[in-house]
C-alpha cells in the first residue's frame, strides 16, 4: 500500500508539478496551502487539480496543529513534503512532534538538522570540502546594532541572504564598492533584514538546476537542469524555460553525492549552479523540490517513486537515468506574469510556449488548472481596462 503524500507551500505551480507526478503514478494527496493573509481571495491552482483528495489553507502559525490533527494515519503513516524554503525551515524546527505521525525528510533525524545547514555560509564550506567550486564567500555579521564589513572583501560583490528561509529577493545585489554596499546595508537595517552574505561575483556563462535523492546509504543523480530563459517580474529569478540534460558530468555528479554524503540528509533536494568560463561553481542547496522537477518526471525518471524511496530506505540504484532527451519545459504563469508587466509580447509567450516539448501548468489529463488561470489571466486584463479608464 503506498503512503499518502501531503504536499505543504504557497507556490502553486511547485505543488502543482509534484501532485501531478504522485497522481499520474497511484498515489493519494494532499495539499496544503500556507500563507500569512486570512482571506483567501483567489485559490491556488493546485486547488483544481483532479489528483488532490483533500485540500487545506491554514496560517503558518497553525499548519503543525492542522497536521496532527486532521492529516495522520495510524495505519501508514504519510509522508510530508514542504515545498518552500520557511515550511521546510518550520517543519523541520518541529521534527520531534511530527516524526511520531509521519515520514519527513530530514539530517539524522535530528530536529534543527536542516535548519543548520539552510546558512549559506556552512553550505560553501561543506561543498569546497567535497569538491565543488565554490565562489568566495564573507559573511557580513551583525553586531551591537550595526553590519560588520569583512576587511578583506572583494569588488564586484553579490549580497544576498545567508539563511535561505529569511532571505529576500528585493535586498539581494551587486555591489561594485564600498559606498554601493553601505547603501543596501543600510536598506536591509532599516527593513529589519540581518543576515547576511557577500560572494564573489562572477560572470555568468548559464545557470543549472540539479536534482538529487538521498538515502541513508546513496544518493541518484537522475538529470541535470540548464535554464534558458528566467522570468522578469515581479522580482525575477524564476525559471520560465529549461532544457532537461542527462547526468553525464561524471566529475561534477561525483562530487555533489560527496557533498550529499557529507551532509547526512534524507530526502529529495535541488543543487543551484553557475557555469563561468567553463567551470560549474555551487551556489546553493534547497532541501525540497523545485518545480523543474515536473519536467524531469515528464522526461521518464520516476521522482515519485525514487522520493519514497529515499525516505523509505529503498534500493535507489534499481532506478534508471534520464533518457538522452534533452527536452525542454515552459512555465506557462511565469510567462504570463511577464506579458502581464509588459516584459515581454504575447506573440513572444506563444512562440516560446509552442518551442516547448513540456508545459507546467496545460495538461489534458488535469485540465481545470490551466483553466482557472485562464480565468486569473482575464480578470487581471479586465480589472488593469477598468483602472486606465477611471484614470
Amino acid at each position: 500500500m503506498k503512503p499518502t503524500i501531503i504536499v505543504i507551500g504557497s507556490a502553486d505551480i511547485i505543488k502543482l508539478g509534484l501532485i501531478r507526478s504522485f497522481g499520474e503514478s497511484g498515489y493519494k494527496i494532499i495539499s496544503i496551502h500556507v500563507s500569512g493573509k486570512n482571506i483567501f481571495k483567489m485559490k491556488p491552482l493546485d486547488y483544481y487539480s483532479k489528483y488532490v483528495s483533500t485540500y487545506y489553507f491554514t496560517k503558518a502559525a497553525n499548519l503543525i496543529g492542522l497536521l496532527i490533527d486532521k492529516c495522520r494515519d495510524d495505519v501508514q503513516k504519510p509522508i510530508l513534503m514542504p515545498l518552500t524554503d520557511n515550511m521546510v525551515y518550520l517543519i523541520d524546527q518541529s521534527l520531534s512532534k511530527l516524526s511520531k505521525y509521519f515520514i519527513i525528510p530530514s539530517i539524522n533525524g535530528r530536529e534543527g538538522g536542516i535548519t543548520r545547514l539552510m546558512n549559506k555560509v556552512l553550505q560553501k564550506k561543506v561543498a569546497a570540502e567535497a569538491g565543488l567550486n565554490v565562489p568566495k564567500t564573507w559573511e557580513i555579521s551583525f553586531v551591537d546594532g550595526d553590519f560588520v564589513i569583512p576587511e578583506d572583501i572583494e569588488y564586484p560583490c553579490f549580497v544576498k541572504g545567508a539563511l535561505s528561509y529569511k532571505s529576500k529577493k528585493q535586498y539581494q545585489k551587486k555591489c561594485s564598492c564600498t559606498q554601493e554596499l553601505n547603501d543596501l546595508l543600510t536598506l536591509c537595517k532599516r527593513a529589519g533584514v540581518f543576515d547576511l552574505c557577500a560572494e564573489e561575483y562572477l560572470d555568468i556563462d548559464k545557470e543549472v538546476g540539479v536534482i538529487t535523492f538521498s538515502s541513508q546509504t546513496e544518493c541518484a543523480i537522475p538529470a541535470i537542469v540548464e535554464f534558458l530563459e528566467m522570468g522578469r517580474n515581479p522580482k525575477g529569478g524564476i525559471s520560465m524555460r529549461g532544457q532537461i540534460c542527462p547526468a553525464n558530468n561524471r566529475e561534477l555528479i561525483q562530487a555533489i553525492k560527496l557533498f550529499l554524503t557529507k551532509t547526512c540528509y534524507v530526502g529529495i533536494c535541488n543543487l543551484d549552479f553557475i557555469v563561468s568560463r567553463g567551470k560549474y561553481y555551487f551556489v546553493e542547496v534547497n532541501f525540497r523540490y523545485a518545480a523543474y522537477g515536473y519536467g524531469i518526471f515528464k522526461s521518464g525518471v520516476n521522482v515519485p517513486d525514487m522520493i519514497v524511496c529515499s525516505l523509505l530506505g529503498g534500493d535507489l540504484g534499481k532506478f534508471d537515468t534520464l533518457p538522452n532527451s534533452n527536452k525542454t519545459f515552459f512555465n506557462e504563469k511565469v510567462g504570463l506574469i511577464d506579458v502581464m508587466d509588459g516584459s515581454i509580447t504575447f506573440k513572444k509567450y506563444k512562440e516560446k510556449r509552442k518551442q516547448s516539448d513540456i508545459l507546467m501548468i496545460a495538461d489534458f489529463l488535469d485540465p481545470k488548472p490551466n483553466k482557472k488561470m485562464w480565468t486569473i489571466v482575464v480578470n487581471n486584463i479586465v480589472n488593469k481596462t477598468l483602472s486606465r479608464l477611471k484614470k
